[in-house]
C-alpha cells in the first residue's frame, strides 16, 4: 500500500505511477527497529527473564520500548543494557532471517509474545552471532538493517513507569543521539550559565536588604530568609552541575553496590538530599558523601533497607569522622552523618570504609 496525496492535476484508475520509498527514512526505521531487537534482549540478560515486550513503537527519529519490571533500573543497569547493546552493533555483524514454521522457531530459542497466532510459516530474525546461536532471535515480519554495524552508537535517554509492573525505556542511536548529546550540553552550559546570574542577583538582594535600618521588620526578615533558601538551593543545583567539584564512583563491593561521592563547596546540611539521591539510583547498596565548604567537612552515609541487618550507617560514619578528624557522628543503622576539617583525608576515609565494608 502506498498513502500520497494529490498535489496538482488528478489520479484515475489505470494511471501510471511511480512510486519512491523515502530511503532515508527506511534506514532510519531499519536501525531502531534491529535496535529494538538487541535492546529486548539485553533488558532480559540485564534484568532477568521475567522481562517480556509490552508494546513498542519504532519511529525513524527515536525508538520506545515497554516490558514488564517491577522496579526502577539502576544506573548501573543502565550502563550494563546499553553496553551490551553497543557491543553487539560493534561487532558488525550480519542479520540473518529464516523461514521456518513456529514450533521450530521457538525451538531454537526465537522470541513470541502477544499471543499472536502465526500461520503454517513464520520469519525468524537473528542478530549478533555467538558460538552456537545468536545474542538476539525474534519472530518478526518487520524490515531490518543487513549487518548490526548499520544501527550506530546506541543509548538508552529515558526510563518511567506507566502501568504497576511495566516500564518504558526510550533510546536514541547514531545521529539523532549525537545531536541529542550537543543539545543536553548545550542546556547544560545555558543553565549554568542562568544560575550563575541568578546567584549573583539574590546575593545582591540579600546584601542590600541586609543593610536597611528596619531589618527587625518581621516582613523584611521573612523576604531575606526566602531569598537566602532561593540562594542555596541554587548554589546546589550550580556546585552538582560542575564535575570537577561532584565526584562520582560506583562500586561493586563484596557483592553489595556501594556509591562513593565527593562534593566541593556544598554546606554539609545538603548532604541527605545527595544520600537520598543515591540510594533511589542504586536501587540497593550503600551510598557515602562527602561535602567540603570552607574549614569544614560533612560525610553522610546512607544504606538502604534490606542491607541495615548486615551493616550500620553509624560505624561508617564515626570511621570516616576520626580520619577527617572529626569527634565521631551519630544516626541511625540506615542513615548516619558527621563533620570534620580535614579535606585532604578525604579518599583515605573513602578507602578505610571501603575496607570496613
Amino acid at each position: 500500500m502506498h498513502y500520497g496525496s494529490v498535489k496538482s492535476g488528478e489520479v484515475k484508475i489505470k494511471d501510471v505511477v511511480e512510486m519512491k520509498i523515502d530511503v532515508e527514512r527506511r534506514d532510519n526505521l531499519k536501525a531502531y527497529h534491529s535496535a529494538t531487537h538487541l535492546l529486548h534482549e539485553s533488558l532480559r540478560r540485564t534484568l532477568g527473564k521475567h522481562v517480556m515486550q509490552k508494546g513498542s513503537l519504532v519511529a525513524p527519529d527515536r525508538l520506545r520500548f515497554d516490558f514488564s519490571h517491577m522496579k526502577p533500573i539502576t544506573s548501573e543497569e543502565l550502563q550494563k543494557i546499553d553496553k551490551l547493546v553497543n557491543e553487539y552493533v560493534q561487532a558488525n555483524t550480519e542479520v540473518t532471517t529464516r523461514i521456518m514454521t513456529p514450533k521450530a522457531a521457538i525451538d531454537k530459542g526465537a522470541l513470541a509474545f502477544f499471543g499472536e497466532k502465526y500461520g503454517e510459516e513464520v520469519r525468524v530474525v537473528s542478530m549478533g552471532k555467538e558460538k552456537e546461536t545468536y545474542f538476539s532471535t525474534e519472530l518478526c515480519g518487520g524490515t531490518h538493517v543487513q549487518n548490526t554495524g548499520n544501527i550506530g552508537k546506541f543509548r538508552t535517554i529515558s526510563q518511567a513507569s506507566i502501568a504497576a509492573g511495566v516500564r518504558r525505556v526510550e533510546a536514541l542511536r547514531d545521529k539523532q543521539l549525537e545531536d541529542y548529546i550537543k543539545n543536553k550540553k548545550k542546556l547544560s552550559n545555558l543553565s549554568t550559565q542562568k544560575d550563575e546570574e541568578n546567584i549573583k542577583e539574590l546575593s545582591s538582594q540579600i546584601i542590600k536588604l541586609g543593610g536597611k535600618p528596619n531589618i527587625d521588620n518581621k516582613d523584611l526578615k521573612e523576604l531575606i530568609k526566602n531569598l537566602t533558601k532561593q540562594l542555596d538551593q541554587l548554589n546546589v543545583s550550580y556546585v552538582l552541575k560542575d564535575k570537577t567539584k561532584n565526584i562520582i564512583n560506583d562500586e561493586i563491593i563484596n557483592g553489595v553496590k556501594v556509591r562513593f561521592q565527593k562534593v566541593q563547596d556544598l554546606p554539609p546540611k545538603d548532604l541527605r538530599k545527595l544520600v537520598d539521591s543515591g540510594k533511589k539510583d542504586l536501587g540497593e547498596g550503600i551510598v557515602v558523601v562527602f561535602a567540603s565548604s570552607y574549614n569544614k567537612v560533612g560525610l553522610a552515609v546512607g544504606i538502604t533497607e534490606k542491607l541495615i541487618s548486615k551493616y550500620d550507617a553509624v560505624k561508617f560514619a564515626k570511621l570516616g569522622s576520626e580520619i577527617i578528624g572529626g569527634k565521631g557522628g551519630g544516626g541511625r543503622k540506615d542513615f548516619a552523618q558527621a563533620g570534620g576539617q580535614d579535606q585532604n583525608k578525604i579518599d583515605e576515609a573513602f578507602e578505610k570504609i571501603k575496607a570496613l565494608i
